[in-house]
């Protein structure tokens, strides 16, 4: 008879524990969460040519920017991420649409792939938090693309969803296929904390991750904020992607 699993190898069952959790609105996917947040213009062009069919830029062309360090995931050690999400409209409301993200650690990248469609690659990643300043860095393949330096500056009443924001992700369950699903979810998500900042962006021109090119402009609206993640409230079908849509987001989600 063939040796059992070793007992930290992944099993059927764990994974779809994992799938369970991240679909399932009261399974807490982290806890305190601390995000470094801002919005940024985006060109509209370029912008317009990522999307897939069924979304629209909104108006004006905006992104939000984060690094976060989640202190105490339910499925992983510790580990930071950080991402750009294109504020889009649709057929069924406004939302965000993740182009770009990067993580440094592998399991939460493929548990984010899979089941929640975000195109997670792995980087190098820092998060600092000295009295009321936060630096954070991502650099990938030897390469700067991003830095971001926030000053708190005060309570913030109510602050914008990042998470709860409604999604339009393409990919995660049937992802091999040559036509994605583009899904609509939206996570929930309490609030700890929330501060205003002063934030300075820099975003760095890569190769391998060209969000530079998307950027118009400077960073406004920062906001320093500590939540709870759960799962999913809403979880559907909404579209379809093709090898062209992929082509064209080949450097963003996969190089």
């Amino acid at each position: 008879m063939p040796n059992a699993l070793p007992p930290h190898e992944p099993t059927v069952g764990a994974l779809l524990g994992v799938l369970r959790r991240s679909l399932g609105r009261r399974h807490l996917q982290c806890a305190d969460a601390r995000f470094v947040v801002c919005e940024v213009p985006l060109h509209h062009e370029r912008v317009r040519a990522l999307l897939p069919v069924g979304l629209w830029p909104a108006d004006p062309c905006v992104g939000t920017v984060f690094v976060v360090d989640y202190r105490e995931p339910a499925f992983a050690l510790p580990y930071r991420e950080a991402t750009l999400l294109i504020h889009v409209r649709s057929l069924f409301g406004r939302g965000v649409h993740c182009c770009w993200m990067v993580v440094d650690h592998d399991t939460p990248m493929i548990y984010g792939r899979e089941t929640l469609a975000y195109p997670k690659k792995m980087a190098e990643l820092t998060f600092e938090e000295a009295g009321d300043s936060v630096r954070a860095t991502v650099t990938r393949r030897g390469l700067p693309v991003l830095a971001v330096e926030a000053q708190r500056a005060g309570p913030l009443a109510a602050p914008p969803p990042i998470f709860g924001a409604t999604a339009y992700n393409v990919g995660g369950l049937g992802s091999l296929l040559g036509v994605q699903p583009m899904w609509r979810f939206r996570l929930a998500e309490t609030v700890r904390e929330a501060q205003h900042a002063e934030v300075a962006l820099t975003v760095s021109a890569s190769p391998y991750d060209p969000i530079a090119s998307l950027v118009a402009g400077p960073a406004t609206d920062g906001r320093f904020v500590v939540e709870d993640i759960a799962g999913a409230t809403t979880f559907a079908p909404v579209g379809l992607a093709g090898p062209r849509w992929l082509a064209r987001n080949y450097a963003l989600r996969v190089h």
